[in-house]
């Protein structure tokens, strides 16, 4: 097939991954995220990765910089989008606290991103079919799990959380008002569930995918106005365009005169792999899209509600769908001599960290841990540390959240979380 979407794909994919990097150097974020906090929530198994000492993120991040320019312009291709893509995991990898579902997707998509064709990069070949496909299902996993999981009585029956995030949102112009309407939580629910299920048949069926790029575009814009959620609208409505024949970039460029100085073309196709190793391509492709099938699934094998332990929560597309508050308050005692401290988060985090913190268990565990080691090397080892946590789950009453009878100094990352993580009790949102 024509390479030329896949092509675009990787020039757009390469310029939002620059515009990206420079917010993290604009907004201060390296400091904030990495250099200021003195306690940092890794994922179990992966404590080594830990920030650079001094300018050392700066220089990650500048890095992480070459490697998007080489994207986009093809420049010492390989090199570029692995050094991207291994740049931009380590970073996102080292605090939970941070984590949001376009991160995800941007590593995956660099894995696919440093494995594409020459084709895609040097010349203006073919290239096999499968590979717009893989890119296609990559896009498509996005949406038909985040509508999966919206398929939920929160979300469908009582229009939680759309309430409280359009009840926070009556400001907006023109907007605004048509929030404050109570059939609007209910109809934008709907739309969202519906949107995420159908909007990649629509996209793959010539008659409709005008019409559903469209819709792209517009929920993209309108979640964007809602939500401070980043780069991801635009990474969506980018994916969207790879739905499109493989050469609407060269026609596109036909119509606006731009001919050889968009695209240049030739019709030499790439030369075919030896039959005994063409089946290696598809099977890995094949099998990197079945991991993704299955992974958004592992919540289905831990027993408890999804959204409130969090068991299975990242890494599983559950996109836009809960709002939860929280506060959590510790319980250091010496056991040897009685004594007894209550410890504030806000003291050792920052104000995101403790709202972020406040409603994730495994986070509770890790500044559980944190305290452990803060008060050995104080002068008291062997402490035990309680917590006593309460969480709100789209907008009900807030219920507690572990069990604050359970030291969880003692309790290993990989130990079962529900031998101290309450029950969720049912009731039905506001």
């Amino acid at each position: 097939m024509d390479p030329a979407s896949l092509v675009a794909y990787r020039v757009l994919f390469g310029l939002l991954m620059m515009v990206a990097v420079a917010r993290f150097f604009a907004y201060g974020w390296i400091h904030e995220h990495y250099l200021a906090p003195k306690v940092l929530f890794p994922y179990a198994g992966l404590e080594w990765i830990r920030p650079w000492p001094g300018v050392g993120m700066y220089l990650h991040f500048a890095l992480m910089g070459l490697g998007a320019l080489g994207i986009t312009l093809g420049v010492a291709y390989r090199a570029s989008a692995l050094t991207f893509l291994l740049t931009f995991t380590y970073a996102h990898l080292i605090d939970k606290t941070y984590y949001l579902n376009h991160y995800y997707f941007i590593s995956l998509v660099g894995v696919l991103m440093v494995l594409l064709p020459s084709g895609v990069v040097g010349a203006m070949r073919t290239v096999p079919a499968w590979w717009l496909w893989l890119f296609r299902a990559q896009v498509g996993l996005v949406y038909f799990f985040g509508g999966v999981a919206k398929l939920k009585s929160d979300w469908l029956l009582h229009a939680q959380p759309m309430k409280i995030w359009l009840r926070a949102s009556t400001d907006l112009p023109v907007l605004g008002h048509l929030f404050e309407q109570p059939w609007a939580p209910h109809a934008f629910s709907v739309a969202g569930a519906v949107f995420d299920l159908c909007v990649v048949p629509a996209l793959l069926w010539r008659r409709t995918r005008w019409l559903a790029y469209a819709a792209v575009v517009g929920f993209h814009v309108i979640t964007r106005l809602l939500f401070p959620i980043g780069m991801f609208p635009w990474l969506m409505m980018a994916g969207a365009l790879l739905f499109f024949p493989p050469d609407w970039p060269r026609r596109l460029a036909s119509r606006l005169r731009l001919g050889r100085m968009a695209l240049s073309s030739s019709s030499e196709a790439a030369p075919p792999l030896p039959a005994r190793r063409a089946w290696v391509g598809p099977t890995l492709g094949l099998t990197f899209i079945a991991v993704q099938l299955l992974l958004p699934l592992r919540h289905l094998l831990y027993p408890g509600d999804v959204l409130w332990t969090e068991e299975g929560f990242r890494f599983s597309w559950n996109v836009m769908l809960m709002e939860k508050d929280g506060m959590a308050e510790f319980r250091v005692s010496e056991p040897s001599t009685g004594k007894r401290w209550v410890v504030s988060p806000s003291q050792h985090l920052s104000p995101y960290q403790v709202k972020m913190m406040a409603t994730q268990p495994d986070m509770l565990l890790t500044f559980a841990h944190y305290l452990a080691r803060d008060f050995a090397e104080r002068g008291y080892p062997g402490v035990e540390v309680r917590v006593d946590a309460f969480a709100s789950l789209n907008g009900r009453p807030r219920q507690r959240l572990v069990d604050p009878t359970v030291n969880l100094a003692t309790v290993g990352p990989w130990d079962d979380l529900h031998g101290w993580v309450l029950p969720f009790r049912q009731v039905n949102p506001p």
